[in-house]
């Protein structure tokens, strides 16, 4: 191809764009390996030596619960946008069943 052909296909390529036929997601959440902190475990209650110990567990105990409330939260965000989508989804088909 001539230079002049790859000029004209990055300007269509970007009017293609710029024409709104191409949706981005607004965001992208890439994980790489699990951000999830270590588990805690739950089968034994810790018999820490020191205080700093007990701090140790304690600290890590929080980061875990921290997580989790916040994959709560996601999966909330997530429940309500696919209730809406099934909402309208379902609007749509007695709309069609109705005619």
């Amino acid at each position: 191809m001539s230079t002049r052909s790859w000029v004209l296909l990055a300007v269509g390529g970007l009017l293609w764009v710029a024409a709104g036929c191409v949706q981005a997601p607004k965001s992208i959440d890439v994980r790489v390996g699990s951000s999830r902190p270590e588990p805690v475990d739950s089968s034994r209650v810790p018999d820490p030596r020191t205080m700093e110990e007990a701090r140790a567990e304690l600290r890590k105990a929080y980061r875990n619960i921290q997580w989790l409330e916040d994959e709560v939260a996601d999966l909330e965000k997530d429940k309500a946008k696919y209730k809406r989508e099934r909402d309208k989804c379902e609007d749509r088909l007695e709309k069609y069943e109705d005619d």
